[in-house]
């Protein structure tokens, strides 16, 4: 059975992208640039494909690494909602 995929590399994955180099979006989550590149690395082997095209100044995802990232974005803010109804909860 499959592993399943978690939030944080799909939030780490979405950075890279958005950032368009693994050092800066290390930066903005508050890793080293090796760590979050063997995350990435782990979440292609984990998926079978490779996510990034990996050049000299910087990173761009694949056609399957803009499918997964349309879709990391989706269940990222669907993450989000959850955690603001389940607080909802919490207040009364």
């Amino acid at each position: 059975m499959a592993r399943p995929l978690d939030p944080v590399s799909l939030q780490h994955f979405v950075a890279v992208c958005e950032e368009g180099s693994i050092a800066r979006a290390a930066a903005r989550e508050s890793l080293v640039a090796s760590a979050l590149s063997k995350r990435i690395g782990a979440l292609e082997a984990e998926v079978g494909v490779p996510l990034l095209l990996r050049r000299r100044r910087g990173v761009e995802p694949t056609p399957a690494g803009e499918a997964l990232l349309g879709r990391a974005r989706e269940l990222l803010a669907a993450l989000d909602r959850l955690r603001g109804e389940l607080g909802a909860f919490g207040s009364g």
